[in-house]
């Protein structure tokens, strides 16, 4: 695929920093809510460099140093008064109207990305059926399934509940020149997939809007073993992103690094104030 064939990755980053946590799980390293907007958002800039891409941040009762931040990385914004719900389907109209083979990246506010996060995940996407092999073998169920005409979902976080005991199952893992790849039937509402996918499924996503559900969402929208109706979605091992929750946080991935690396930058262009070690 050449570079004027390649998916363009819209982003619609969803930003609040008057609620910490809608689930109360305690944030890593300390971190207040408005910070880690910030922290969030600079790492997604970093792994989008040299991706094709836009992004818009849909904002909900942005607080003046957000809105001042955001300015200063000259970004387009849209900030109102939406509550979580209506956020979502804010997100959902905007990403409606892009191009059959584009991406949309719905991304909230809450996750640190590793600076190659949207590079591993442009390569993929540009050829998705190239990592998909397909040869039907007799017993062997997974066979039957070809994946290469499957529509695709890209959670970029590998939980650490999928290694539990108590949550694992069986699931397709594959691999492209980057990393590996597991089929998983769950995600947040933090996920790309492309404008044709997403306006194939927009009455079950607004219909997911409704207390953000993202189980509705999981349940009637990822295939497991059948994928009548339902799209294949899969998340990187190890995890290119990770939910900043202190019990979520993807392995094998050292995000308090991360999170200094990116701390210090803003502190040393006074966007945020200079503090100890996170």
């Amino acid at each position: 695929m050449n570079r004027q064939e390649q998916p363009t990755i819209h982003v619609i980053f969803r930003a609040c920093d008057v609620v910490n946590a809608v689930n109360n799980n305690p944030r890593p390293f300390m971190l207040d809510k408005t910070t880690l907007v910030q922290l969030s958002f600079e790492s997604l800039l970093d792994a989008l460099r040299d991706v094709p891409h836009t992004i818009h941040v849909l904002g909900d009762k942005l607080s003046a140093h957000l809105q001042h931040y955001f300015r200063v990385r000259g970004v387009s914004v849209t900030n109102g008064n939406f509550g979580n719900e209506e956020s979502i389907r804010q997100a959902l109209r905007m990403g409606a109207g892009i191009a059959d083979n584009d991406w949309v990246y719905f991304c909230e506010d809450d996750y640190i990305h590793v600076p190659h996060a949207l590079q591993y995940i442009h390569r993929f996407i540009s050829t998705p059926e190239q990592w998909m092999d397909h040869t039907k073998r007799l017993y062997t169920w997974s066979s039957f399934i070809d994946l290469r005409k499957r529509d695709l979902v890209v959670h970029p976080t590998d939980y650490p509940d999928r290694y539990n005991g108590k949550y694992r199952r069986f699931s397709l893992i594959f691999h492209s020149n980057d990393c590996h790849w597991r089929q998983i039937t769950d995600t947040t509402f933090t996920f790309l997939l492309k404008g044709s996918t997403l306006r194939k499924h927009m009455p079950l996503l607004m219909r997911s809007a409704k207390g953000a559900n993202d189980r509705l969402l999981s349940k009637k929208l990822y295939g497991r073993l059948s994928f009548f109706g339902k799209v294949l979605a899969v998340s990187p091992m190890p995890g290119l992103a990770t939910h900043m929750h202190r019990d979520t946080m993807s392995p094998l991935v050292d995000w308090n690094d991360r999170v200094q690396a990116l701390r210090l930058r803003l502190e040393q262009e006074q966007l945020l104030p200079a503090t100890g070690s996170v």
